[in-house]
């Protein structure tokens, strides 16, 4: 079968890791599968000798490598995300930790994407059905 173009070493570190928190889990098949098709597939990063040949490593092998890293680094590293960076662009529901939220929720929000914005005088004078239309998502504290 033809090997898949090599992963970045960032694409590699997450296979790994994601196999490592599904071995941690109750997903232990799944986390079998990952690692069969990493090996088979090639995706596993290859070690260097003595001599600098590259060599194919096994999973287990890269387990033993990095033993310092715990089976739950994975999730301990999404945890801290969304403190961190609600430090340079807070959410907009304080509190609320989700991997999967969107808008000022998203973890891969940016505060470009947030800029206050003035209000124009039509977008607060118009009303619909009695009350305010709703506000665009980038428009920042109303007017008093």
């Amino acid at each position: 079968m033809a090997t898949a173009a090599a992963p970045t070493q960032l694409e590699a570190e997450l296979y790994y890791l994601i196999a490592r928190f599904l071995q941690s889990g109750p997903c232990k098949k799944s986390a079998q599968v990952l690692v069969e098709e990493l090996e088979e597939h090639q995706l596993i990063p290859r070690r260097l000798d003595w001599q600098g040949k590259e060599h194919r490593r096994s999973f287990e092998d890269l387990v033993a490598v990095n033993a310092h890293i715990p089976p739950d680094y994975l999730l301990r590293i999404c945890e801290r995300l969304g403190p961190l960076l609600d430090k340079e662009i807070p959410q907009s529901v304080l509190g609320v930790q989700t991997l999967l939220g969107v808008g000022r929720q998203s973890l891969l929000r940016a505060a470009k994407d947030f800029r206050h914005t003035l209000w124009k005088g039509s977008a607060f004078a118009a009303l619909h059905r009695g009350r305010p239309p709703e506000l665009p998502v980038n428009y920042g504290k109303p007017p008093n």
